[in-house]
């Protein structure tokens, strides 16, 4: 069976400098669950702490999410930067983790039978998440359409959305005098079919319990199944 490292180009993990825990309680998590393989294929990205950087006065939504919307474009844009001696797009597909993502138990079997099925236009996966509208069927008994999924702590891109994707995640108007986060602007891509969304019927990954770095909460284990 292969793993997350085989089936997408690149995988990051989204980690806060101040979180050495998080980042070790996460790669053992990873390792003892051999969904990864080719750790050359794997980065620790340092995330945007909003506490440390401030944000613009027109963001409302509070700095930890600032830090998380600004993590995730940073992603995109190193993506972006990776090019062949031509000055192609090296990457054809990344997967984004948060520190706080888990794998439910059989992830690699249902990983894998997920992405056989997954259709080749595919935009972005979600391997897990909250649907906060209802999905659509697919021809697969394995695969869903997303209308509007929330969380970002386990997603996929092809290389045929990075720039749309990028786009809709810094249009600043957007966000201005509302108190939305990235998962929100993300929904609304959803809702307007910008781009192929698909998830497993049944999560493969949930949210690890634990203090928030966005809402300062203490949250439980969740999986949204």
């Amino acid at each position: 069976m292969k793993t997350l490292t085989e089936l997408f180009d690149r995988v990051y993990l989204i980690n806060c400098a101040h979180r050495p825990d998080r980042r070790t309680q996460v790669l053992e998590h990873l390792m003892s669950s051999r969904m990864v393989k080719d750790w050359d294929r794997f980065e620790v990205v340092n995330a945007v702490i909003g506490d440390w950087t401030s944000h613009p006065a027109c963001w409302q939504s509070g700095a930890g999410a600032w830090g998380c919307m600004r993590s995730h474009q940073r992603i995109v844009e190193d993506a972006l930067h990776i090019r062949d001696e031509r000055y192609q797009l090296a990457l054809g597909s990344i997967l984004v983790l948060e520190d706080d993502v888990f794998f439910l138990d059989n992830a690699l079997e249902d990983l894998n039978r997920f992405m056989d099925n997954v259709p080749n236009d595919w935009g972005q996966i979600y391997l897990g998440g909250q649907h906060r509208q209802d999905f659509e069927e697919t021809e697969s008994p394995h695969v869903i359409v997303g209308r509007s999924v929330n969380r970002t702590h386990a997603y996929a891109l092809h290389a045929r959305t990075f720039h749309q994707f990028y786009r809709h995640i810094c249009h600043a108007p957007d966000y201005a005098g509302t108190n939305k986060h990235v998962d929100h602007q993300l929904e609304l891509a959803h809702q307007r079919r910008d781009w192929k969304v698909y998830c497993p019927r049944r999560w493969i990954c949930g949210q690890e319990a634990g203090s928030s770095n966005i809402s300062g909460k203490t949250n439980d284990r969740q999986t949204w199944i």
